[in-house]
C-alpha cells in the first residue's frame, strides 16, 4: 500500500517519473525490463507492474516521455480503492472522484501530483494509475452544457470577431453560475484545441493572429474562471503556439512561481510529503512544468539570454518534483 499511495502522492516511483530519459530510468529502476519500439516513432518498457512510454522528437533522437503507468490488475492480490482511499485520507492527500467514462470504469485523480486511477466499476478493484492523467476533476471532468457542434460553430464566430465583440459576445451568453460558467469555458477551449488540430484547413478563412488572439482570450477566460491555473493556462499557450517562441518562453519563465535559489528539491525536501511541505512541492512541479514547456520551444529562440535561463532550469529537471 505504501508503494501505491507513494505514487499517487509524488507522481514518481523511486525517482523515476514521466518526464525521466530512458537513460535516467535505467539509473534509477534498473535494466531488468523489457522494451519494445513502435512504428510510431514510441519506445515503451515494461518493469512488471511498471510501464512507461517515450516518443521520439525530431532528427536528433531526443526521447520525450508520455506517461508512466502502474499495472495494478496484475497484482496477485488485488488493490481496493476503499483501501487505497482510506490510506491516502490518512497521510492527508484524497483522491478525488470524476464523473464516470461511461464503459465502465470509475476514475479518480490527485490534481497537484497529476495522478489518475482507474477503477473497476462492479467490483471496485483498482486497474491501473497512470501519470499525467488524461482526466481531471471540477468543471474539466464533467460533461459539457453545450453540443460539440454548437462549440464548434461559436468558435468559429469568436475567431472572425475583433476584441470588443468578443467580450460583447461573452456577456450576452456566459452562464450566472460560476461552475457553469467554468464548464462553458472549458467546452469552448476544448473546441478551440480540436479546431487547430483538424488540420483540415478551417482556419484558412481567418488569418493566425485572429486565431491566435482568439485562443488567448479563451485561456485568459478559463483562468479567469477558475478551470485552469496559471501554470497550467501558460502551458497550453506554448503547446498550441499562441505566441513566438521568445513570448511564449518568457511567459513561461515569468509564470514560474518561485526562484532557483528556493525552489524546492528532493534533496532539500522529506519525503513523503506531507501537508506542511505541500505548497513547496507543488510550486517545484510547476517550475517543472514550465521550464520543459519553454524548452521545447528552444529551437526557435532567438533571444540568448532567454536560452541560457531556460537551460539553467532544465540543469535542475531531474531534482525537481
Amino acid at each position: 500500500m505504501e508503494f501505491f499511495t507513494g505514487f499517487v502522492v509524488t507522481g514518481a516511483v523511486r525517482g523515476a517519473d514521466a518526464t525521466s530519459t530512458p537513460a535516467e530510468v535505467t539509473a534509477l529502476l534498473g535494466d531488468r525490463f523489457v522494451e519494445s519500439r513502435t512504428g510510431a516513432g514510441q519506445l515503451l518498457r515494461c518493469y512488471d507492474l511498471v510501464e512507461l512510454a517515450w516518443k521520439q522528437d525530431g532528427a536528433e533522437d531526443r526521447w520525450r516521455g508520455l506517461y508512466l503507468t502502474l499495472q495494478a490488475h496484475r497484482l496477485e492480490q488485488p488493490l481496493s480503492v476503499d483501501e487505497l482511499s482510506a490510506a491516502l485520507d490518512r497521510i492527508g492527500f484524497p483522491l478525488v472522484e470524476v464523473a464516470p467514462d461511461g464503459v465502465g470504469c470509475r476514475p479518480f485523480v490527485r490534481a497537484d501530483s497529476r495522478v489518475g486511477v482507474l477503477v473497476d466499476e462492479e467490483s471496485g478493484e483498482v486497474m491501473q494509475l497512470t501519470v499525467p492523467a488524461w482526466f481531471a476533476p471540477g468543471p474539466r471532468g464533467e460533461p459539457s452544457p453545450v453540443p460539440p457542434g454548437a462549440s464548434r460553430d461559436r468558435v468559429r464566430h469568436l475567431v472572425g470577431l475583433g476584441a470588443p465583440e468578443r467580450e460583447a459576445w461573452a456577456r450576452r451568453r456566459q452562464p450566472e453560475e460560476a461552475d457553469e460558467a467554468a464548464r462553458w469555458w472549458w467546452s469552448l477551449w476544448v473546441a478551440y484545441r480540436q479546431r487547430l488540430y483538424a488540420g483540415d484547413g478551417r482556419n484558412r478563412d481567418h488569418d493566425r493572429s485572429a486565431v491566435r488572439e482568439a485562443g488567448l482570450w479563451l485561456l485568459g477566460k478559463c483562468e479567469a474562471a477558475g478551470v485552469l491555473d496559471r501554470t497550467e493556462a501558460v502551458c497550453e499557450i506554448a503547446r498550441y503556439g499562441l505566441l513566438e517562441p521568445d513570448a511564449a518562453v518568457r511567459a513561461c519563465l515569468d509564470a514560474i512561481p518561485v526562484s532557483r535559489g528556493d525552489v524546492a528539491t528532493r534533496e532539500s525536501t522529506p519525503y513523503p510529503y506531507a501537508r506542511e511541505t505541500l505548497a513547496a512541492v507543488n510550486a517545484s512541479r510547476a517550475a517543472k512544468r514550465l521550464s520543459l514547456a519553454a524548452g521545447a520551444l528552444l529551437p526557435g529562440v532567438r533571444d540568448r539570454a532567454l536560452r541560457a535561463e531556460v537551460e539553467v532550469w532544465l540543469e535542475l529537471r531531474t531534482r525537481l518534483m
